[in-house]
Formats: structure tokens, C-alpha cells, sequence
């Protein structure tokens, strides 16, 4: 009995050991590959369409300087405002100077989303900013699954490609392909879109991200990526007013500039993967517009 006993506290032992070594490989790639480990000038917050539309390593280079590049798929204003509070009381916030928050026409609109995009923070459990969002999102059977075993925290497929891409230093975009218009253009007459929305809770957690940064004399930049004309045209009276709501907010707000690129791309089509996200040829364009501005941010540093 004595010896079975043994014998299953040696396997236990085992098992945890085996779970935190692989919880440490796995975080150290995920903090690689999205820089939260490392002291940077200029941080990146947003969701896919920031992701697509930025080289973060050639970003790097022409610039001369370190960025920290934490843009993650389906992430929405309340995630990105624990995304910004993570770095900015991590131990790297120190040499930040100018966070790229991405922006678009459903910003503010909370309809169509992910309920579950706090899974995609698992990884980061033992930091206590994140332990507190996802004990409040998560279910208590699933909060504390994957407080107590580790490997579970990177179930999702995302979160383990961002592991071995950050093992790899690969954050290259991928999408190669080009938009289909007469397909998207039947969807559009079929109703089938997301609408535009403006909600009070989102627009203050907003607020209050962007406080949070400039509170810190970070200069924020509202970056609009392109998005496609036929899609911005579909509730054109509304997308104004997004548009012009950033562009108040910016004018209104110290330290806080608004970049919109959809004027002068929205319908270069050659440029899209889809009607949201930009392909790897328009990713380069967009890399090269906000490297110039970025040039003229850093002179005056």
C-alpha cells in the first residue's frame, strides 16, 4: 500500500513538473512573440486588422528602435484595456513612448463579437490583472482548470501559434490572397453585415484606455486601418460619424493624434485578404505610410 502510495505522489510530482516546464517554454514564446518581454519605445494594442496591416520587424529596422507588437485576433475594447494595463505595470513600460491603438468602424459596436475573447489571456493567469479578468468572465469550473493545470491554457490553436511563431521570431502575415468582390457584394445585398453601433460602455472603456496611456505621457496614435470602401459605404451616414467622433476625440485630447488610411486605400482592392484585413502586399503599403509618420514622431522625441 505504502509503495503504491509512493508511487503515485512520485507520478504527481512528475505530471506538475512536466506541466510547468511546458507552461514555461509555451509563455516564453507567447511573451516573444506579442514583446511583452522587453523594454520598447513604441507599442502596438488592436485586433486583426492591426495585426495584418503592420511589419513589426520592418517597422524595427527603418525606425531604429524596439516595438512591442500586442495585437491578437477578435480582441475588443474591454480586453484591449487589460492588454494595455498589463504592460504598462510590467516591468518594460519604462521606455514606452508612443502606443498605436487600431481603431475602425465597429470600434464601438459590441454586437457580433466573441464572448470569450478573455480565453484568450490564459496564458497570463499568474499576473494578478489578468487572474482578476478572467475569474470575472470565465466560469468558476473553468476559471480554475486552468489556474491548476497549465497545459490547458493553450488549448486554443491561436495562442499556440503565437508560441512557436515567437520561438521562431515569424510574425510575418500570411494572407496572400485577394478579396472576393462579387462575392462580397451579394452578401452586402443579402443584409448580411454587421451594423454600426455607438455604445456608451465601450466608448468609456476607451476612454479610459486611452487615459490610462496618456496619464503616462504616452502618446497615443488612433491608427484606421483600411477597411473596404464597399464595406464603409454600406452605412455610409454612420461610418461618418465614427470617423468624425475619432477625429473629435484626437482634436479634443492632448497627446492624442487620429491616422486614418482608409481615404487613400479603402478601395484598392489588390490590397485586401477580405473586407477587414489587409494581405501581405498590403501590409507593406501601410508599413510604409506609417513608418513616415512614425519618422517624424521620433525626431522630435
Amino acid at each position: 500500500m505504502k509503495k503504491t502510495i509512493a508511487s503515485l505522489l512520485m507520478i504527481l510530482v512528475v505530471a506538475l513538473l512536466v506541466d510547468y516546464l511546458f507552461d514555461r517554454v509555451m509563455l516564453h514564446g507567447v511573451n516573444a512573440f506579442y514583446g511583452l518581454d522587453r523594454h520598447s519605445k513604441i507599442l502596438l494594442v488592436g485586433h486583426s486588422h492591426l495585426m495584418l496591416a503592420t511589419d513589426k520587424e520592418r517597422m524595427e529596422k527603418e525606425l531604429n528602435t524596439t516595438i512591442s507588437k500586442y495585437t491578437r485576433e477578435g480582441v475588443n475594447v474591454y480586453d484591449r484595456k487589460i492588454m494595455v494595463h498589463q504592460y504598462l505595470t510590467s516591468k518594460y513600460a519604462d521606455s514606452l513612448k508612443i502606443c498605436l491603438y487600431g481603431v475602425d468602424l465597429c470600434t464601438f459596436t459590441g454586437k457580433g463579437l466573441s464572448q470569450n475573447s478573455y480565453m484568450l489571456f490564459y496564458p497570463f493567469m499568474d499576473n494578478p490583472i489578468i487572474d482578476e479578468y478572467i475569474k470575472k468572465c470565465a466560469s468558476a469550473t473553468n476559471y480554475w482548470l486552468h489556474k491548476l493545470l497549465r497545459v490547458s491554457r493553450y488549448n486554443d490553436d491561436g495562442i499556440k501559434g503565437a508560441a512557436v511563431r515567437g520561438w521562431r521570431k515569424d510574425w510575418s502575415n500570411r494572407k496572400n490572397g485577394v478579396v472576393d468582390i462579387p462575392t462580397y457584394k451579394n452578401k452586402l445585398l443579402n443584409g448580411d453585415e454587421r451594423h454600426i453601433e455607438m455604445e456608451p460602455a465601450l466608448i468609456e472603456e476607451f476612454t479610459q484606455t486611452i487615459k490610462m496611456l496618456t496619464d503616462r505621457n504616452v502618446k497615443v496614435i488612433l491608427v484606421n486601418t483600411p477597411t473596404l470602401d464597399l464595406l464603409n459605404e454600406y452605412e455610409p451616414e454612420k461610418y461618418e460619424m465614427v470617423v468624425a467622433w475619432f477625429t473629435r476625440f484626437a482634436a479634443d485630447h492632448e497627446n492624442v493624434e487620429y491616422w486614418d488610411f482608409n481615404p487613400k486605400y479603402s478601395s484598392r482592392h489588390e490590397l485586401f485578404h477580405d473586407r477587414l484585413h489587409l494581405n501581405a502586399k498590403g501590409q507593406q503599403v501601410i508599413t510604409t505610410e506609417i513608418i513616415d509618420k512614425l519618422q517624424s514622431e521620433l525626431k522630435y522625441d
